[in-house]
């Protein structure tokens, strides 16, 4: 019985959003981008900066649209490139406030989480969920199509 509490506190602890607070980014000499929520022991590293939940700066907070009130996530890997980054580009192209979190082969704690949110290890990421919808599959009109649905439109010439 234990090892059944201790084990849904850790599932608990490892999809906690609020534990995600930075994302690193860098290339290895290949030219793979990886991504990471632990600083890697290489030069060169990139820290994002993840958006907090508003639209614009902290001096005009800005409402969503009224129809868009799903939690957008975007699952990353270090081997999902280019798609990640032109899913990142869609994202912030609508102004859509998302959380990015990165899956990491090697972490268990990481595959349990993504394993939880998307319910299938078949997928690779980039996977976007949109409140309880999963897009498994980088398809970029889907991904548009999906976030106008959500309430997250195109931004106007």
């Amino acid at each position: 019985m234990k090892k059944i509490s201790l084990s849904l506190l850790l599932l608990a602890l490892a999809i906690n959003p609020a534990l995600a607070t930075k994302v690193y980014q860098w290339r290895d000499a290949e030219g793979r981008v990886f991504y990471s929520d632990q600083p890697p022991p290489v030069s060169g590293v990139k820290e994002r900066s993840i958006r907090p939940n508003t639209i614009g700066n902290a001096s005009q907070v800005q409402a969503k649209p009224a129809v868009a009130k799903d939690e957008v996530v975007l699952w990353v890997s270090a081997s999902c490139e280019p798609a990640c980054s032109q899913a990142l580009a869609i994202l912030d192209l609508r102004q859509v406030q998302y959380e990015v979190r990165n899956v990491d082969p090697t972490n268990e704690k990481t595959m349990l989480a993504f394993f939880t949110a998307v319910g299938t290890m078949q997928a690779r990421p980039p996977v976007l969920i949109i409140g309880k919808e999963v897009l498994k599959e980088w398809n970029s009109p889907v991904w548009q199509a999906a976030l106008s649905k959500a309430g997250y439109p195109l931004p106007r010439k």
